[in-house]
């Protein structure tokens, strides 16, 4: 790991202190694979795809190689190996990657295809079609078909992050795939942005912005790009947003009433609700998986620490005693454990706990990591983290292996939100 260094936080706890084409399956096989992987990842081979169609196509097999085995190896469940690369041959694997490219003009064809190994029968097959410009769309989803074969769930190939980019002075809200290409800026205010949060079916984006320079107030846009609406301009602090798992409401944090508190309001904005009322200094809410429940960020007890109460703002309870000095909970899709983040002596250190508290577990240290969000199967974290010098986005896998850094352009990046998975 790298030297810490000091922190230099930007929770919004301090912040409040100073003022958040269908696919068509082809018929089953028999044949299937049945693995419980116990935390180990599956070793699996990836060949190239046999090209068919225009001589010189628009996009060639090569690409798609490369992102089919990427995506499979950043799913947290693969071990890949590619027949491309001199070296990298079948060895012990339990299943092997490959198919048909095949692409006429505009129009792209892939039948991906896994069999088993050494034998070779077909375990899974599926054809995708669509346009060259949306190709990678095309491979992400077989990427995730791939891993629903062998786990049961879809992989998150085809989702996207939200995040935050510093240029020069301004911080701008950005989206990206999950493997960081298609990158598109959605802000150009010159303003600040903080706290981008994705809408349950993944088409909307909230975020705070000082926009206006009237103080920070929440925004939606589309996912997309496109006009942005203001949901929350109340006087003092409008911060920290987030949608309810069903969508209807929004838990923030206010101060219209002179202390920074956690409400809930509509999915317009309208009608907030004040949950929490306490001297001290309340945010970070985040919702559990089934909206019974918010996670918060309080001093109440005379540093921040993490709190649980449930939608109505009663039975509030400290969830970490073990950690000291934490904020920005984060609940698993499954709702069995929070991500948080502990300041530490030389930076800050993201944990798990189990949602009652117990069984504290350092995932990631080293640097300042901040902003943990889990991807939508509960496998993977992203977050941000200084642990390189510059500031960047990188993923943990909750196991041992060093985060992985995502490629954002070369931009510094902040505050990232994974994607809910979009319906196919």
């Amino acid at each position: 790991m790298s030297g810490r260094r000091r922190a230099r936080s930007g929770w919004p706890l301090l912040l409040a202190l100073t003022l958040a084409m269908p696919a068509r399956a082809q018929a089953p096989t028999e044949v299937r694979i049945d693995i419980s992987s116990g935390g180990h990842r599956i070793r699996i081979h990836c060949e190239s795809l046999n090209p068919a169609g225009d001589r010189n196509p628009r996009v060639p097999s090569v690409q798609a190689d490369e992102v089919i085995a990427n995506d499979l190896e950043n799913s947290a469940v693969f071990t890949v190996s590619r027949g491309w690369v001199q070296g990298q041959q079948p060895f012990d694997v339990e299943g092997v990657v490959g198919g048909r490219w095949e692409v006429h003009g505009s129009r792209v064809s892939l039948t991906g295809e896994v069999v088993d190994f050494p034998a070779r029968r077909s375990i899974f097959k599926r054809d995708y079609k669509g346009s060259t410009d949306e190709w990678r769309s095309l491979v992400h989803r077989f990427a995730d078909d791939v891993v629903q074969q062998f786990t049961g769930e879809p992989g998150v190939a085809s989702t996207r992050i939200a995040f935050v980019a510093r240029t020069g002075r301004d911080k701008e809200l950005y989206v990206m795939d999950s493997d960081g290409a298609n990158l598109k800026a959605l802000t150009a205010d010159h303003s600040i942005v903080v706290s981008p949060s994705w809408a349950p079916d993944a088409s909307l984006i909230l975020f705070t912005s000082y926009r206006g320079g009237s103080g920070p107030q929440i925004f939606v846009t589309p996912a997309g790009g496109g006009r942005l609406y203001l949901v929350s301009g109340r006087p003092g602090l409008n911060i920290c947003p987030s949608y309810s798992p069903d969508g209807r409401d929004i838990v923030c944090t206010l101060s219209q009433d002179g202390n920074s508190e956690i409400y809930i309001t509509d999915a317009r904005g309208g009608n907030p609700r004040r949950l929490t009322d306490n001297r001290a200094i309340d945010t970070s809410p985040a919702w559990s998986p089934t909206g019974r429940e918010i996670a918060f960020t309080s001093d109440r007890s005379g540093t921040p620490q993490v709190y649980v109460m449930d939608r109505e703002g009663g039975n509030v309870r400290r969830l970490t005693y073990e950690i000291s000095y934490t904020d920005s909970p984060a609940w698993s899709p499954r709702g069995d454990r929070i991500a948080l983040v502990s300041r530490t002596a030389g930076g800050f250190d993201i944990w798990l706990v189990n949602a009652d508290g117990s069984q504290p577990r350092l995932i990631v240290t080293g640097g300042n990591n901040e902003n943990p969000h889990w991807s939508p199967d509960g496998r993977q974290l992203v977050f941000s983290s200084d642990r390189e010098g510059n500031r960047a986005l990188y993923v943990s896998d909750l196991s041992d292996r060093q985060p992985r850094r995502i490629d954002t352009g070369g931009l510094a990046a902040f505050s990232p939100a994974w994607s809910p998975r979009v319906n196919r």
